[in-house]
């Protein structure tokens, strides 16, 4: 049976954060720049919580962390994690990340290197960030209170989903993201570069894609991830825009237990 064990509120504590299972490999989940961690609610149906126990993390501006204010870089994104883990007693774990975190994925690996038993990257923006032209970065920016412009963004990335989706889509990012943290973040995943440091990292890596995402395809991980990581594998989902565990949740689910099976102990 599956069931919310327990959720932390933010503060003193750190990150707010939802628990899902009780299984004994531990495995700690980040959300991206548009939603929280409800994004993954889809998915709770379909994980074995007699194996994994989630944690599913609320990031400073985020949800269960929307009063909690920050510098939004991801190293603050790391430590912030790392404090979690620590809070929990997890001595190894396995880390998700989704689109601007999968380069948090990336840099807990070096910064808890031999914590982080496998990471998985979702549509993921690399540790050498995402560099885009003023007019693309206003638009980016403009998202966060034009809401016509924020559903043209969701519709791009999802391959063109229906209106409906797209609305679903802004309606959670309206109720659960502080829209002045977003600055922040756009900041830190256009450009942020730390490729330096991760090449070589020797933590398995699954690297997930999608067949209607533009931009993050596979071309352009084999020239990231899979070029830095000498451990990282690549998945593509078919018929999949940028938020598989909402668009397509139990094929998700699947394939990311598949791999972490493959490396608990």
């Amino acid at each position: 049976m599956t069931q919310i064990n327990q959720s932390q509120p933010p503060g003193r504590e750190g990150l707010g954060f939802v628990i899902h299972g009780k299984g004994p490999e531990p495995v700690l989940v980040m959300h991206d720049w548009n939603g929280d961690h409800t994004s993954y609610d889809p998915t709770l149906p379909y994980l074995d919580t007699d194996q994994f126990t989630y944690v599913f993390v609320d990031l400073r501006g985020y949800g269960k962390s929307r009063a909690l204010a920050g510098n939004y870089t991801v190293g603050e994104i790391s430590r912030d994690c790392l404090d979690i883990a620590d809070k929990l007693g997890w001595r190894r774990f396995h880390a998700i990340g989704h689109s601007m975190t999968g380069m948090a994925t990336q840099r807990m690996a070096v910064d808890a290197e031999g914590r982080i038993k496998s990471a998985v990257a979702v549509c993921p923006i690399s540790a050498a960030g995402s560099p885009a032209p003023d007019e693309a970065l206003t638009f980016f920016a403009n998202t966060t209170a034009d809401d016509d412009a924020f559903c043209r963004l969701i519709k791009f990335v999802s391959g063109g989903l229906s209106d409906r989706w797209a609305v679903a889509k802004l309606r959670q990012n309206r109720l659960t993201v502080d829209p002045a943290c977003r600055a922040g973040y756009l900041k830190m995943f256009s450009k942020t570069n730390f490729v330096a440091d991760v090449r070589g990292n020797r933590t398995p890596f699954l690297v997930v894609v999608a067949e209607n995402d533009p931009g993050l395809d596979e071309a352009a991980m084999r020239e990231t991830f899979l070029a830095w990581h000498p451990n990282a594998e690549l998945t593509v989902i078919p018929n999949c825009g940028h938020y598989p565990m909402q668009e397509c949740p139990p094929y998700f689910a699947t394939i990311v237990e598949r791999f972490l099976r493959s490396h608990t102990s």
